[in-house]
């Protein structure tokens, strides 16, 4: 096994294990449904260096979304400011959110 092979390994040994803490960090609830979806995260991958999760969502995308609004605050608590990519079914266009955007959002919803 050459270096290049052995820094590979431990690169996607680093990233599982990220993923795992991530996934770990949120409720069961949440557990649930990210798993019925494609995503990924990315401690350091989102807009000035915040960490980055990109989320396949098998139905439309609305930022009232109790599951997207849940993931938000989760975040928020765990992992402070948050960047997503969210994608649909219905397009191959990413919509790019702030976990502080769904979160106003819902603060706006509950004072209206």
């Amino acid at each position: 096994m050459t270096s290049a092979d052995r820094h590979l390994l431990q690169e996607l040994s680093q990233k599982r294990q990220q993923l795992q803490d991530f996934r770990a960090s949120l409720s069961r609830g949440l557990q649930t449904t990210l798993d019925q979806c494609e995503w990924s995260f990315l401690p350091d991958a989102g807009h000035n260096g915040l960490p980055l999760i990109t989320l396949r969502l098998p139905w439309r995308i609305f930022l009232g979304d109790p599951f997207l609004v849940d993931l938000a605050e989760q975040t928020q608590q765990t992992w402070g400011s948050m960047d997503f990519v969210l994608f649909s079914g219905e397009t191959s266009e990413p919509l790019r959110v702030l976990n502080q955007t769904l979160l106003d959002r819902r603060w706006r919803w509950h004072k209206a």
